[in-house]
Formats: structure tokens, C-alpha cells, sequence
């Protein structure tokens, strides 16, 4: 006997109704800061304080690129992460995460989604922008 699960969601593709952008942050002054720099590239930002609270937003929106906070290895940001890479592919997935990470040092291409150390460098954060 083969048992199963299934999981309703909302799929949309990025794009529908211009740039947008999903930060997810616990931290107001950190999700604050990079909401006002995504904007001032011309993305529509939808902000939220947890990483399962975007998933929801990711899949009403279809956004470009989420930013979700990691705390630690293994934690609901990476949980919501690998869930958001699987569900959402067209949304670039970015974490951000106090350093010391393990991942920070890991070789490239080593993981679906980029990580970038906190406090976000926002030249780094253009980088990885400039390709959407």
C-alpha cells in the first residue's frame, strides 16, 4: 500500500503585475532596510516577520525573489526555504543569516538558494538582483 500527501497551494508566476519582492524578517529594523532598498530598485515589497508566513505570500504573489531570514542551521527559515525552492522555482530564494554560518562557507553552487551574511551587504544583495 502506497500512502501520500498533497499540499494546496497557489502558484503564479513572477512578473504578474511587475518586479515584486517578499522579505520575511524578525527583526523590524533589519526587514525595514532591505524592503526600502528592493523598493528603491523598483520592486513592489510585501514584508512578513517569518519564513512560513512568506510561503504564503510567495504563492499569492509569484514574486521574483524572497528574502527569508535563517537563524540557524536547520531552523523554520530553511525549512521555509527548501519548501518556497520546491513549490515557487521561479522565485529566486535568498536567506540571510547571522555569521558564523557553515553555509557561508560552502562551495558554490553547493546549495539551491544564496545566503547572505547579516547584516546584508546591499551592493552583494544588487548582485544578486541584477540577474532577475
Amino acid at each position: 500500500m502506497t500512502t501520500g500527501f498533497s499540499i494546496d497551494v497557489d502558484i503564479r508566476l513572477p512578473g504578474q503585475g511587475g518586479r515584486s519582492a517578499v522579505v520575511a524578517d524578525d527583526d523590524p529594523g533589519q526587514r525595514d532596510a532591505l524592503a526600502r532598498h528592493l523598493a528603491d530598485r523598483g520592486f513592489a515589497v510585501s514584508t512578513v516577520s517569518g519564513g512560513f508566513e512568506a510561503l504564503s505570500l510567495i504563492g499569492a504573489e509569484g514574486p521574483a525573489v524572497a528574502l527569508l531570514r535563517r537563524h540557524r542551521l536547520k531552523d523554520e527559515g530553511d525549512r521555509a526555504a527548501a519548501l518556497a525552492c520546491m513549490l515557487y522555482p521561479h522565485t529566486r530564494i535568498i536567506l540571510t543569516a547571522g555569521a558564523p554560518d557553515a553555509q557561508l562557507d560552502a562551495e558554490p553552487g553547493n546549495s539551491p538558494v544564496t545566503v547572505l551574511a547579516r547584516p546584508v551587504d546591499l551592493a552583494l544583495l544588487d548582485r544578486c538582483l541584477d540577474g532577475l
